[in-house]
């Protein structure tokens, strides 16, 4: 019979524990990096679904009259929207500015829109661009 060295298994059971401690270390890691991206995510959806409904409100607001000026910052939600509106270049066109912020992110787009007086305001060209949080607050 083989008798084995104390020291061998202490020594085994040592490794064993600091292997289980690593794979933990690299799970929770993992785990943490995944929590990140999908509140990023939801930031991102979140912030699209205010874009899209700054620019309904703005084709809301031309259906009932051609000469809107826009909507200062207000809440929606969490989060809160900001429509400037200026001139286009043609007659019936009109440059709408939607700035949203959520949490402490935000976006902006530029869209133009064709007003007529027989069919509804539709949107030509959407712009993103580039969001400054200075001029958002």
């Amino acid at each position: 019979m083989v008798r084995r060295d104390p020291g061998y298994v202490l020594i085994t059971v040592l490794m064993v524990i600091v292997l289980m401690m690593a794979a933990g270390t690299l799970l929770a890691g993992s785990l943490q990096f995944r929590m990140w991206l999908l509140r990023q995510e939801a930031q991102d959806i979140h912030l699209s679904a205010l874009i899209d409904a700054g620019v309904a409100q703005a084709l809301d607001r031309f259906s009932l009259s051609h000469s809107w000026a826009g909507v200062a910052e207000h809440g929606v939600g969490d989060g809160t929207v900001e429509a400037r509106v200026r001139m286009g270049e043609r007659a019936l066109t009109r440059i709408v500015l939607v700035t949203v912020v959520y949490g402490n992110a935000g976006r902006s787009v530029e869209v133009v829109v064709q007003l007529s007086d027989f069919v509804p305001p539709r949107v030509v060209e959407w712009t993103p661009v580039t969001f400054d949080p200075l001029k958002a607050r």
